[in-house]
Parts: structure tokens; C-alpha cells; sequence
């Protein structure tokens, strides 16, 4: 199964330096041989990155692999539940 995080351009190989954080970026950059849409994929889908507390996110580690699910799906199922609820009090 593909990486859901992973956006490159199909049979795109990544490059192996990395870049230092304290490189300073240049004045100028060339883009005479960029490939404009190299990257685009029509019908991409992005998600929002959730970031959860330190404590929050090894609780719901721990529960996840107890019940043998991903995190992901253990705040999805969560949330659902939250949400009936909302809305069966409206």
C-alpha cells in the first residue's frame, strides 16, 4: 500500500543530502529547468495534521494496540462518537 504522506511525483527518487538548518538560503535561485506540475496529481487528497499532546497521544498509543487499530482510526471512531452525541443533544 502507498505512503499517504508521500507526495513526490511516482518513480521520483529522493535526494540524499540533506540540508543543513543552518545553510543560508541564496539570494537567487535558478529555475531554468524546473518542470512546472512536476508534483501535481490531480485528485490529491491532503489531510490536516492533528498534533496531540505528549499525554494524549501515549494514552491513545497505548489503547490503539490494545485493540489492535491504528491511532488514526481509534481518534476517528472517537470523534464519530463525539459527534452523535452533539448532535443528538441539539
Amino acid at each position: 500500500m502507498p505512503d499517504p504522506h508521500d507526495f513526490s511525483a511516482p518513480g521520483h527518487k529522493r535526494r540524499r543530502k540533506t540540508i543543513s538548518k543552518s545553510e543560508p538560503m541564496r539570494a537567487e535561485y535558478d529555475f531554468s529547468k524546473a518542470e512546472r506540475g512536476k508534483f501535481y496529481q490531480p485528485g490529491a487528497e491532503f489531510g490536516l495534521p492533528v498534533f496531540l499532546d505528549r499525554d494524549v497521544d501515549e494514552y491513545l498509543s497505548i489503547l490503539a494496540k490494545q485493540k489492535q487499530i491504528d491511532v488514526q482510526d481509534l481518534v476517528n471512531e472517537w470523534l464519530r462518537v463525539n459527534m452523535k452525541l452533539i448532535e443528538s443533544s441539539r
